[in-house]
């Protein structure tokens, strides 16, 4: 990679365009430390054929740590993402010209692009370059509906002679494009999302060469992405969602029980199941992928982010005598398992407490950090070293909403409430509903119940987890509540909880209740036992807006459920990102202890306290009127948030 730079490559052909693209982001997107890094990487276990250096799908899984598609049989090793992550691999390497070069032999060159592309870099060197990789990753694993299209051997079998093939010109190893007709989907414009392709030639005043190569470009319309092989990636993705920078993949890869296989395989059908019923049948279109990742799942990829930088450190370079590099690389697969027996578990995201969970495990959690940002809102819930604080368990605590008051109100912090059951009458299909509160629960001095409100940089979300994924925004207007009276959550000891529902003023004459509103809401009984979830496919004046799977067409449903579990989890940021708030982070668990300790003060000053008449009426009256102000006894006698 010496080629020097030049004031513009109007006239250069794709293939050397790609190769100077390569040069520029290996300078510019990579430190000296990364890139020395890297090359020991690449080279020390580069197969060479022809003078052409490449890596080929087993070299490729090995050292990202993940299955490497040794087995035949897909139910042998559930977990063979390999083929997938080498397809995604040889079309990215060919970027800017994936549609006519694509797949590329995993020479340097492309690994460059590639590991810029995944890890999302490609911001230091491209002038027009955007964060959204959406149609990129789409044509990366696309296999359904591509014509002409000559591709390297899945499990790479027979490597020898497609090396001999890429040997003889490095640079013209690609396959024939595809057909150039015209787009099926005509919901996207042809150049909507070129932002990537267009900024690096842009970027080597080459526009003329992305011009003839646009043409074909448009027909990633036509191509779909099979369930097999989405399915595959996303048990993958479930399975290293907390994997973290310079973290080998093999903590979470290694020795996987059939039970934990089991839960990853219904976890993923959860989310196939979140894309248009239209197009799943015959693989997923670009329409429904894009719509789908961008609404509902926009931090699905990021676990591709820490795997590929794994490639930019080496061990070989922290060992003191070189010689024995060739020596562990030969022994490295042999290895790996011996390794992953020494190396520490990963940091658990629940914290200890009062209660362990009867409905979150490492699973769910994964699929939740595919869309919730938590405290922030850049940042899934891996990212931004978040964990969770048990705070209210119906199966430790019990269904008395007291004791929810007297946990819940005492946490003041962002918290999750999430809760499973099954449709009346039926047992065998289980569906998990939860709610993302970004506001700690505050008392309302206008009803009996409690309420929160929406943070002008964090809103709520309602969610579906099972048996189908499904993400209800929240509405972004600030005066929401105001107009409707509509807190996004509120619970009374009369009518219970409710999550984005309209709660009607108090009134002497009668009981009144929540109702549904909006685009979606969650109703839970006094006694804990049943949940109703409301959505609608329209409906932009409620805490909640519609899904961005729904369609107008769609008929409003109700489920009922009964309810098996629910839980509350307050959500504790990172110490180190909440300095400056008061009122998150470890303050929060402190600050319900401390709550806590009060009440239990208040509890035992009560006893002592004589209401009765021997110290006169006067004294009964003032020690009432103590009680009733402090809220530990209610109107009439009634104890305080008692049901």
């Amino acid at each position: 990679m010496g080629a020097g730079q030049s004031a513009g490559y109007s006239g250069a052909s794709p293939e050397e365009l790609s190769y100077v693209l390569a040069e520029r982001f290996a300078t510019k997107c990579f430190t000296p430390l990364e890139l020395t890094h890297f090359k020991d990487n690449f080279f020390s276990r580069a197969a060479e054929q022809g003078g052409l250096r490449y890596w080929n799908e087993k070299t490729l899984s090995e050292i990202l740590g993940i299955p490497d598609g040794s087995f035949s049989d897909a139910d042998e090793n559930p977990l063979d993402a390999g083929p997938v992550i080498f397809r995604m691999v040889s079309y990215l390497g060919a970027f800017p010209f994936q549609n006519i070069m694509a797949p590329s032999v995993l020479t340097f060159e492309a690994m460059v692009k590639v590991v810029v592309l995944l890890t999302e870099r490609y911001g230091k060197v491209l002038r027009r370059g955007r964060k959204d990789r959406i149609k990129l990753l789409f044509g990366s694993l696309a296999d359904v509906g591509k014509k002409d299209v000559r591709t390297i051997d899945a499990s790479n079998k027979d490597e020898q002679s497609t090396a001999e093939e890429a040997g003889s010109s490095a640079v013209n190893s690609h396959a024939p494009g595809f057909s150039i007709d015209e787009p099926t989907n005509d919901d996207f414009e042809e150049d909507e999302d070129d932002d990537l392709a267009l900024a690096a030639l842009e970027s080597l005043d080459a526009i003329e060469v992305f011009k003839l190569d646009h043409r074909v470009d448009r027909t990633v319309y036509e191509t779909r992405i099979s369930l097999d092989t989405f399915r595959r990636l996303l048990m993958l993705l479930l399975v290293i969602a907390p994997l973290k920078p310079l973290e080998p993949a093999q903590i979470y890869t290694a020795d996987q029980s059939a039970e934990r296989i089991e839960a990853i395989k219904k976890e993923a059908d959860s989310i196939l199941a979140a894309f248009s019923p239209e197009d799943i049948d015959g693989g997923i279109s670009y329409r429904a992928f894009a719509r789908t990742i961008s609404t509902s799942l926009p931090y699905l990829f990021d676990p591709l982010t820490p795997l590929f930088e794994r490639l930019l450190f080496s061990e070989n370079l922290n060992l003191s005598q070189k010689q024995q590099r060739e020596v562990q690389n030969e022994a490295q697969k042999d290895d790996i398992a011996e390794k992953t027996k020494d190396l520490p578990p990963p940091a658990p995201i629940m914290l200890s407490g009062s209660f362990e969970s009867t409905i979150l495990n490492p699973t769910l959690l994964s699929h939740m950090s595919f869309f919730l940002p938590s405290a922030s809102p850049s940042l899934n819930l891996f990212r931004n070293g978040a964990r969770l604080h048990p705070i209210f368990s119906t199966s430790a605590h019990g269904s008395s909403l007291t004791s929810f008051s007297h946990h819940v109100l005492t946490w003041q912090s962002a918290s999750l409430l999430i809760l499973q059951g099954a449709p009346e009458g039926e047992d065998e299909e289980i569906i998990t509903i939860g709610a993302y509160l970004p506001q700690a629960w505050k008392s309302s001095s206008s009803t009996h119940g409690i309420s929160t409100t929406q943070a002008p940089k964090a809103l709520p979300c309602l969610f579906q987890l099972s048996p189908k994924h499904q993400v209800l925004p929240g509405n972004p207007s600030p005066t929401i509540e105001q107009k409707h009276n509509l807190p996004a959550a509120w619970f009374s000891t009369h009518s219970g909880i409710a999550i984005g529902c309209q709660i009607p003023q108090p009134s002497r004459s009668h009981q009144t209740h929540p109702s549904p509103h909006g685009a979606a809401s969650l109703l839970i009984d006094v006694n804990l036992e049943y949940a109703e979830l409301h959505v609608a496919p329209v409906g932009h004046d409620g805490v909640f807006l519609p899904s961005g799977n729904a369609s107008p067409s769609d008929k409003p449903t109700k489920t009922r459920l009964d309810l098996y579990s629910l839980e509350i989890w307050g959500i504790v940021p990172d110490p180190s990102a909440s300095a400056s708030a008061p009122e998150s982070g470890s303050s929060a668990v402190e600050a319900q202890r401390a709550k806590w300790e009060f009440e239990a003060r208040e509890a035992e000053r009560r006893r002592n306290i004589n209401i009765k008449a021997e110290a006169g009426g006067s004294s009964q009256e003032s020690a009432r009127w103590l009680l009733e102000t402090a809220g530990i006894i209610g109107d009439q006698g009634r104890p305080g948030g008692s049901v």
